[in-house]
């Protein structure tokens, strides 16, 4: 559910650039049309000379707004009337011209070179009609104006006095005469614009999706990774689905919640689900803002490790760096639930430091990047030894030794991890 909205959402916004490009684009060639039509001379007759005028500043005016009003919210109202100027464009400018064409005594004047103009004003439109990315309205307003511009040649090829010529000296010489070769070139020429345009259009459809997806799969990745990681494995290129398993030292570290079972007896399914929420975001943020990458999510307790997929420098001090961090936020977290009148929180922090493997675990179906090995269930038993203790923290030896600072603790020599033969040393911290 939420990843279709999420879809929904990135799509939406490049259509909202699609239609801020196309007002743009028509912003400028209407502004075009408005200098056109009152500098230069133009067409004969005054009243058609000042519609055509109001019709380019009417385009002018709609597409300026919605150039500049454009957004998700209004992305439907702007999108409808850029597209109604679109379709009432091209009528507008066809009744003109056959209005010059009937009333100005055009048949004198221009006779069958008139049908040199019924292509002029098609290809503007449907290039711009692409810009829209959106492809089944691009096929519209292309096919659109495409059936408008066959409809002008008709009417003006069943002019009784016009007639069809490839006789240069004929045409040269008769004014009733219509080049052949210019129609037949042109007709040409439209055709492979359309084919063009429709083929363009399908490309930015096709894009749009693939850049909606890998979007995505950015977000998605921003939500295990810091972004200072994420950045370093997009600017890498880094395909996790061809990346191989490797072995290399990271800190792995285990958080979660004292007395979890009892503390939910009492609340309801979506009150726990709440508490776990807010719990996971705070963890989250202080595993990104010290460089760590979340790996999973396991009840009320969150894995995360140091130097995945690539080290941060001296990742077992980040670790220790993220456990201050998580301390300052549950304490904060702690002094406003006190004042709501609501029950204190603590927690576990485990961390152990060592070799593990890295890579992409799982089935063809469904693979999962993860760390798998002794360093991993050595952490996880020493967030579970701090009950056994009586310490909030424990950091193992391996992780005191790569610590960049001559950190005091009390040390908890020859702990048995459970279903482990070697024993360790482990480090209480208060911090």
């Amino acid at each position: 559910m939420s990843s279709s909205i999420s879809n929904e959402k990135s799509i939406n916004k490049r259509y909202v650039q699609g239609l801020k490009i196309a007002s743009i684009t028509l912003f400028g060639l209407y502004l075009m049309g408005v200098s056109t039509a009152i500098i230069l001379p133009g067409l004969e007759a005054p009243f058609t000379r000042q519609i055509l005028t109001f019709l380019f500043l009417g385009g002018l005016l709609i597409y300026g707004s919605v150039a500049v009003f454009v957004n998700e919210s209004r992305y439907r109202v702007c999108l409808f009337l850029a597209v109604l100027m679109q379709m009432c464009f091209p009528i507008a400018i066809f009744f003109i011209l056959n209005y010059e064409y009937t009333f100005a005594k055009f048949p004198d004047l221009m006779g069958g070179r008139i049908m040199d103009y019924a292509f002029i004003g098609a290809a503007g439109p449907m290039v711009v009609s692409v810009m829209f990315a959106r492809f089944y309205l691009s096929l519209f307003l292309i096919f659109y104006v495409l059936a408008i511009t066959i409809f002008q040649i008709f009417a003006i090829s069943s002019t009784p006095e016009l007639f069809f010529s490839f006789n240069y000296n004929e045409i040269a010489t008769n004014i009733n005469a219509i080049n052949g070769q210019v129609l037949f070139n042109n007709s040409t020429y439209l055709i492979v614009v359309t084919a063009g345009l429709i083929t363009l259009a399908w490309v930015i459809d096709r894009n749009l999706k693939e850049a909606t997806l890998q979007e995505r799969s950015n977000n998605l990745l921003g939500r295990y990774f810091s972004p200072e990681v994420r950045e370093e494995i997009e600017s890498s290129k880094l395909d996790f689905n061809q990346t191989a398993e490797k072995e290399q030292n990271i800190a792995v570290m285990f958080t979660d919640i004292s007395e979890f079972t009892k503390l939910s007896e009492g609340l309801e399914p979506k009150e726990v689900l709440e508490l776990l929420s807010e719990y996971q975001t705070k963890m989250v943020a202080a595993v990104f803002q010290n460089g760590g990458s979340v790996d999973k999510f396991i009840g009320d307790s969150v894995m995360a490790t140091f130097g995945t997929p690539v080290s941060r420098g001296n990742d077992a001090q980040n670790a220790l760096n993220c456990i201050r961090q998580m301390q300052i936020s549950m304490r904060e977290w702690e002094k406003e639930r006190s004042d709501k009148g609501m029950p204190s929180i603590n927690h576990r922090i485990g961390v152990h430091y060592g070799s593990c493997f890295v890579g992409n675990v799982g089935s063809e179906d469904r693979v999962e990047f993860t760390v798998i090995g002794d360093t991993v269930n050595v952490a996880s038993r020493i967030c579970e030894a701090c009950k056994d203790v009586k310490s909030d923290v424990l950091i193992s030896d391996d992780v005191k030794l790569r610590l960049s600072e001559n950190l005091p603790t009390e040390e908890v020599k020859n702990f048995e991890v459970r279903g482990r033969n070697k024993k360790i040393t482990l480090h209480k911290l208060i911090v």
